[in-house]
């Protein structure tokens, strides 16, 4: 009898090593036939489209010129929408910080650009509102200037943002659109911002001279990835090789399309003391913005 049963057992278990990869396999090759035929008819509800790469992504990030007084451009990379918004923020702007209130300024310059951005998300992230990641670039004026490169031109209608008796205290009252090259851009933004109050509309000069670049120059889109790269002992950023590719997919996809919009928005603020707060308008754009 026992040596009946250990035969038995000893087939059992042979017969056991020989169907358990096979059903495993065939488990496998199940799944992998309803996976291929799911993916088949959403391609079908499609139009038989494939997805071009970068077409679903968004991209956000803070990229900060860093300087005595650092400045703040708040992008936002949109594959879905087709479109490349620009938003400057003010150096004073509060934050919350675990010790109370800080500025944007101040942050970064104790505690650098990725803090910065940190703060800065956690401040529009209220309530039930949530944000997605804000990944930060910061770099000195002369390396964005690189980055751009310094002959790179764009034309700029002043009269968008001051008027004709504003344009006239900076010697634009007869001919108000500028032509400058990225290394005249610096200059230029210090003039407009010398006539713009308060410090809200101060940083919109910035955005519209980078939102002039951009859209006169779409190559800049793809050619900033890679100027990045080249640049890269000369920035901080977090944005890590995986994430940088894949925004440079969502920038070349975007560079593609006819119906590309490259623009700059406001974000409202009002003073507090010696800074500026978001005003409830200025907190829904920066949601918006970061959502």
């Amino acid at each position: 009898m026992r040596s009946r049963a250990g035969v038995f057992w000893y087939s059992l278990g042979l017969t056991l090593l020989v169907l358990l990869p096979l059903i495993g396999l065939t488990a496998f090759l199940v799944h992998q036939r309803q996976t291929q035929n799911e993916l088949r008819q959403a391609a079908a509800e499609r139009g038989g489209l494939p997805i071009e790469q970068g077409a679903q992504d968004s991209w956000r990030m803070l990229l900060v010129v860093q300087q005595e007084e650092p400045a703040f451009v708040l992008a936002r990379v949109d594959g879905p929408e087709q479109t490349v918004t620009l938003c400057a923020l003010p150096g004073d702007l509060q934050v919350q910080a675990p010790a109370g209130t800080t500025t944007l300024s101040a942050c970064a310059l104790s505690a650098g650009a990725g803090r910065a951005a940190q703060l800065l998300s956690q401040t529009v992230a209220t309530g039930e509102t949530a944000v997605r990641e804000l990944y930060y670039l910061a770099a000195t004026p002369a390396c964005w200037q690189d980055c751009v490169g310094a002959e790179r031109t764009a034309r700029l209608d002043t009269a968008a943002l001051l008027s004709k008796a504003q344009r006239e205290t900076i010697g634009l009252a007869e001919d108000s659109v500028v032509e400058l090259t990225a290394a005249e851009a610096p200059e230029l933004i210090g003039r407009l911002q010398s006539c713009l109050e308060p410090p809200g509309k101060q940083a919109d000069a910035r955005a519209a001279v980078w939102e002039a670049f951009l859209r006169q120059n779409p190559d800049l889109l793809t050619a900033l990835p890679d100027a990045w790269r080249t640049y890269s002992a000369r920035t901080l950023t977090d944005l890590m090789a995986t994430e940088l590719g894949g925004l440079e997919a969502t920038l070349e996809y975007l560079t593609a399309q006819p119906g590309l919009t490259v623009q700059y928005t406001t974000a409202e603020t009002q003073k507090a003391g010696p800074e500026v707060i978001l005003t409830d308008s200025g907190m829904q754009t920066m949601q918006e913005l970061l959502g």
